[in-house]
């Protein structure tokens, strides 16, 4: 009797040293936790398929997608360091180093701060209004004092606009929250006079915006020649939306200008170098079949490599993660003027964007 008991105890020791000692696959994994913005945004969309090819290219990392109200809400909760990658774009991580609103007061509670990792794709934002409006406001200038849903307020695009009409051409915009999917129902009803949209690689449109787009006729509102001149002096080129491929109705323009920029999915420095390097990788064996699941990914798909390079120098203030520097440097593209990030550097660029 003694013996069966200590074999059973044995046993029992054996099976507890298993299970607290020896290696399991699913907790040898790393944690991966994918910041998006909310479910009626591009990013979520997209990131289910991105998602799956980084949990096939790289087995050892464990995926989980996690979206959030507002690309706003996703970087803050990666500045606490809730998030190993963070749905951002130029406006945001501009207005992020700089720490103003909407990060403003944020920072004594910043764990670590994104730095360039992998861009995706640009966004161009354009204003819509009702046809019966197009008399009405003919141009940018004719919306200045209206009311304009800018997008969901902590999206990037929101920023962007708001850039573009106020701060670079003067208009005075109340922005005017709204249902993302009610946006027809408050163009019908006057709560807002018009709406901010955006395009992905000027031809795939979030999920709120086909709503919209099938919701209700559309008429498209250009920034004057005088104002697209002011956007191009400031460094942010106008670029005619593929209407056509966007829409499927006509917009009563012949052409639709909207402001781009570009958009990606970040890293802070707790995340490795060979990791991000890997994941570059992945995407960039993937590249030509991203644009068959969405033809937002057009531009990345055609020249990956420089897509980073264009990505970088729309942002040469922010530092670039070491490893999208190794995949650069291994393609012959690094450029030596820009900023490998370190905790040094990244303290340096906050300072410097803070004094601007």
């Amino acid at each position: 009797m003694k013996k069966i008991k200590l074999v059973l105890v044995l046993g029992l020791a054996v099976l507890l040293v298993s299970v607290f000692v020896l290696p399991d696959r699913a907790a040898a994994k790393y944690v991966w936790r994918w910041g998006t913005a909310n479910p009626g945004s591009y990013g979520y969309r997209v990131s289910a398929f991105m998602s799956d090819f980084l949990r096939r290219g790289m087995p050892d990392y464990d995926v989980t997608v996690y979206p959030h109200v507002s690309t706003t809400a996703n970087i803050k909760n990666f500045l606490v360091g809730n998030l190993e990658s963070v749905y951002s774009a130029e406006p945001g991580l501009r207005k992020l180093y700089a720490f103003k609103k909407p990060f403003k007061g944020f920072e004594p509670n910043v764990k670590q701060m994104p730095v360039q990792s992998l861009w995706t794709y640009t966004m161009e934002t354009h204003i819509l209004t009702l046809p019966k409006n197009k008399d009405k406001f003919r141009t940018w200038e004719d919306l200045d004092g209206a009311k304009i849903y800018m997008t969901k307020a902590g999206y990037m695009n929101h920023i962007n606009i708001f850039r573009a009409m106020r701060d670079i051409n003067g208009l005075k915009i109340k922005h005017v929250e709204v249902d993302m999917s009610k946006v027809a129902d408050a163009l019908r009803a006057g709560t807002i006079d018009a709406t901010a949209a955006y395009t992905t690689a000027l031809v795939s449109l979030a999920s709120w915006i086909k709503i919209l787009d099938v919701a209700s006729p559309l008429q498209g509102v250009n920034p004057t020649p005088a104002q697209i001149k002011k956007l191009i002096a400031a460094g942010f080129t106008p670029a005619k939306i593929n209407m056509k491929k966007a829409y499927t109705r006509d917009l009563g323009v012949d052409e639709l200008y909207g402001v781009p920029f570009y958009f990606g999915y970040h890293h802070g420095l707790l995340f490795s170098e060979e990791g991000v390097y890997k994941m570059l990788k992945v995407f960039e064996a993937e590249a030509a079949v991203l644009p068959k699941l969405d033809p937002g990914f057009g531009a990345l798909a055609k020249d990956f490599a420089g897509f980073q390079v264009r990505g970088i120098q729309s942002l040469p203030e922010v530092p670039v993660h070491p490893g999208l520097a190794k995949y650069l440097k291994e393609k012959g593209l690094w450029d030596p003027a820009w900023v490998i990030a370190t905790e040094g550097t990244i303290k340096a660029a906050i300072a410097a964007m803070k004094a601007k």
